[in-house]
């Protein structure tokens, strides 16, 4: 998140960073579908408004932060689909061997 915050110009700190991160898992543990990302994004935004950052950057962060949480579970998922399906159509090495 430090490295996130600068890099997009936002400008922070790491205690700000790591207030973001944990008021966004803080809100994860609420019983809201689908994970609570809206959640997540208002209360790292919140965090972030509080730490000094202007509201309309605060809120393009933290949405920014929760569809990049997104993609990078949907890569992940994929890959993990894909390692799975390409593992139960190749055949086994000591099938291989033998014939």
């Amino acid at each position: 998140m430090f490295v996130l915050l600068n890099a997009l110009a936002v400008g922070g700190s790491f205690p700000l960073a790591l207030a973001f991160l944990c008021a966004s898992a803080a809100s994860a543990a609420l019983p809201i579908a689908p994970a609570g990302a809206a959640t997540q994004a208002g209360a790292g935004a919140a965090i972030l408004i509080i730490g000094g950052i202007p509201k309309g950057q605060a809120l393009a962060f933290a949405v920014a932060a929760q569809g990049l949480v997104i993609l990078v579970g949907a890569t992940l998922l994929a890959a993990a689909g894909l390692w799975a399906l390409v593992s139960r159509f190749r055949p086994a090495r000591a099938a291989v061997q033998a014939g």
